[in-house]
């Protein structure tokens, strides 16, 4: 009451909720809407972290393949030497033993 009496411009309003507040099934309806909305925001907010795990996982992921990709260029490379030795030395065995 003293509130209506400081403020009078506001006592419509605080009919209004006066009267929600004496309706139960509103008041219940009210909270259900703003629970599903809060449920919705809840999953979208962990599809967006499930999200942001897939990007760095994929980043990861990407730089270990190009390390993999690197790697498997350095092996070849050594095979490709590996096989130029092996030749030049069947070629020396060849010249000891002729």
């Amino acid at each position: 009451m003293k509130l209506i009496e400081a403020f009078p411009e506001f006592k419509p309003l605080y009919d209004d909720v006066y009267q929600i507040c004496r309706n139960t099934e509103k008041v219940m309806e009210m909270f259900s809407k703003e629970l599903q909305e809060l449920d919705r925001n809840t999953v979208q907010y962990m599809i967006d972290e499930m999200q942001d795990t897939i990007d760095l996982q994929k980043k990861t992921i990407d730089t270990q393949q190009d390390t993999i990709d690197s790697q498997k260029g350095m092996i070849d490379a050594q095979r490709l030497k590996l096989s130029k030795m092996e030749q030049e030395l069947l070629e020396l065995r060849k010249k000891l033993n002729f």
